[in-house]
């Protein structure tokens, strides 16, 4: 269970996707009563952010540094703290009051805290420069945290913009790390399956560098002034440079894979959420729900899910193969965040949506479980 930080932490965040997104749907029909130390969407922002893609966070960088740096993986006695951390800060964002705040607070810095030091011992007693990049957006996510609790309850002006760059910081990760893996995964499988065009996938260049650097002056802008004409013209342009990156990567002539074509769909919603979001900051207002959730819902949720479902795969010694109910669940992730987009204007939409979220995250948890369970197969 402790022998690989992806096995603990993909099947914590599995369970955690179902929970928080059920329990979020009863508040709102108003079956389940919230903690009242924060306004509810406040809480349920965070959880999901700080929450659950945290803790998958925790879980690939810790396998993956491994690979990385060429050092023995993080096992034992630190895995087991850092998840019991997080499983902390979980329980306490869900007791009322000052003592369930306080809890939740001071585990939740501390899981953060810990996945920063561990992260920087890996990569510094290796010398792997090539990731100080991830070091330094885990200190960001650190401040960020402490930023929110700091702020809480009493200055929700603090508390939407942690959250918010918690959203963009996000958002970093996956375009660094997802940068590399996704055209890597691609470019393997092409390799194999049409040879001829593997070797015209380009590399990084100064369209990914442009891409970067518009994706962070957007971010800034949208965390400090989220209602202001350059901000919305930077976030139309941000779009535009994402979709013009992902679609180099050529994901299209991979559509008989499902692991590979569900992280290329994952990519596609920042393109589309930069684009509401850049909208809705030129004076359109009722774009800025839609643009948040093709982030979160669509980006994020669905590259966890995916990268979850090959990483497992991989680290265990089986087949790089999407099962029959993974393809389901990628299919309804994927109508899950259409739906999520239009669910402003029906509570029933939005209800369809977290039933397909919670049936997107069941499938995976019900195949993953004894994978994640048991030892790697061998030969």
């Amino acid at each position: 269970m402790f022998s690989l930080a992806f096995r603990p932490f993909f099947l914590l965040v599995g369970g955690y996707a179902i929970f928080m997104a059920a329990g979020w749907a009863l508040y709102l029909r108003g079956t389940l009563p919230w903690p009242n130390s924060l306004p509810p969407p406040l809480r349920h922002g965070h959880e999901m952010i700080f929450g659950f893609a945290g803790g998958a966070i925790a879980g690939f960088l810790l396998t993956a540094v491994a690979t990385w740096t060429g050092r023995s993986p993080i096992s034992g006695a630190p895995l087991v703290v850092l998840c019991a951390t997080w499983v902390i800060a979980r329980a306490g964002g869900v007791i009322p009051g000052q003592d369930g705040l306080t809890v939740w607070a001071v585990a939740s810095l501390v899981f953060w805290a810990g996945l920063l030091t561990l992260m920087t011992r890996e990569v510094m007693a290796a010398k792997n420069s090539r990731n100080y990049k991830v070091i330094a957006l885990l200190l960001a996510f650190f401040l960020t945290e402490a930023l929110f609790f700091a702020s809480t309850p009493h200055n929700t002006q603090l508390v939407e913009m942690s959250l918010r760059t918690g959203v963009f910081l996000l958002v970093g990760m996956i375009s660094l790390v997802g940068g590399r893996i996704v055209p890597a995964f691609t470019q393997n499988w092409l390799r194999l399956n049409r040879p001829h065009i593997a070797a015209c996938l380009p590399s990084f260049d100064w369209v990914d560098l442009c891409t970067v650097a518009l994706t962070v002056a957007f971010a800034m802008g949208f965390v400090l002034w989220p209602q202001s004409g350059p901000t919305g013209v930077l976030g139309l342009s941000a779009a535009i440079a994402q979709a013009a990156r992902l679609l180099r990567w050529r994901g299209w002539l991979a559509w008989r894979e499902p692991l590979l074509w569900v992280l290329h769909v994952g990519y596609a919603w920042i393109a589309v959420g930069f684009a509401l979001l850049g909208v809705a900051s030129l004076g359109y207002s009722a774009w800025y729900d839609p643009g948040i959730h093709a982030l979160t819902y669509g980006a994020i949720g669905t590259l966890i899910l995916g990268v979850a479902a090959r990483v497992a795969l991989g680290h265990t010694g089986r087949p790089l193969r999407a099962s029959p109910s993974m393809v389901i669940a990628f299919g309804l992730m994927t109508v899950g965040t259409v739906v999520r987009i239009f669910a402003s204007v029906s509570h029933g939409l939005l209800m369809l949506s977290v039933l397909l979220w919670v049936g997107a995250y069941l499938l995976f948890l019900v195949q993953y479980t004894p994978i994640l369970l048991t030892p790697r197969q061998e030969g």
